[in-house]
């Protein structure tokens, strides 16, 4: 074969590699989440007597923490270490973010703020944080934006209004990461197993102290004890919580909110 038809070949394969990576990532991500936007001028939204709030975040050693006591100021702060012993807040590293989630509802149950929001360590950018969909992929701007009003009212938010992924057919129908045996683990018998699970990724969001009083203390421990105990690896164990985590805070099970209407009641973006 001559050389200028192997460097053809070569050229065309990858083209279409590098079409296929578009394609799929214009799939997974709206044209807000790649873009973003300016943070500039954004303003925070007024905070009511009596909405008392926390923030809970795990990170390991190599994660930058700072920014939110240097811009959450006015949220308590629950920050786990996953991977230092000696951190005055830490758990093991299992189920990525849910072993953290899961121990502050425990520790915490009978002093829980009015508001807990749970998010990822990182703050901003699209590489970290694309999953943040507000301006800027930017945390701090999703808290001090978050209406805390609605927040009480449905007593469960999601803080990413996007639907890719985990609302798209090929997400819901089945679950890719729950099947009936690991249902039965973590609810028992009581709920067969619902046909379609599906929620906006990626385990962000906001919950009333109503709403996680609902369940009982124990069950949480249960969860944790299933994170724990499961023979499924970290990082499979934290996506079987991450499509769960709607339905333990009484949602349906395809709780998939219609886009602009979500940036519109969660954040008061409502000419998207």
């Amino acid at each position: 074969m001559k050389r200028a038809t192997r460097v053809a070949i070569v050229a065309i394969v990858l083209f279409f590699n590098l079409l296929f990576v578009f394609f799929h990532l214009r799939n997974i991500f709206t044209v807000f989440d790649i873009v973003g936007a300016s943070i500039e001028g954004y303003i925070p939204r007024p905070v009511k007597i009596g909405q008392d709030r926390a923030v809970v975040i795990p990170h390991l050693k190599t994660e930058d923490i700072s920014w939110v006591e240097g811009f959450l100021p006015d949220w308590q702060s629950y920050i786990y270490s996953v991977d230092d012993p000696d951190a005055k807040l830490h758990t093991p590293n299992k189920g990525h973010e849910s072993i953290v989630y899961l121990t502050y509802i425990i520790d915490n149950y009978d002093k829980l703020p009015s508001i807990s929001a749970f998010l990822h360590a990182h703050q901003n950018g699209w590489w970290d944080a694309w999953h943040t969909d507000v301006a800027g992929h930017d945390n701090v701007v999703s808290l001090n934006t978050l209406n805390l009003d609605f927040v009480q009212e449905q007593g469960y938010v999601n803080l990413r209004c996007a639907l890719k992924p985990g609302c798209a057919l090929s997400d819901v129908s089945p679950n890719a990461h729950i099947n009936p045996e690991i249902w039965m683990q973590v609810f028992g018998n009581d709920t067969a197993m619902p046909a379609e699970i599906g929620a906006t990724c990626c385990a962000q969001f906001a919950v009333s102290k109503l709403q996680i009083l609902q369940r009982k203390k124990e069950e949480y421990i249960h969860y944790r004890d299933w994170v724990l105990q499961t023979p499924l690896p970290d990082r499979e164990s934290g996506r079987v919580m991450e499509y769960l985590w709607h339905i333990i805070f009484g949602r349906n099970a395809m709780h998939c909110p219609e886009p602009n209407q979500c940036y519109c009641d969660v954040y008061g973006m409502c000419d998207q």
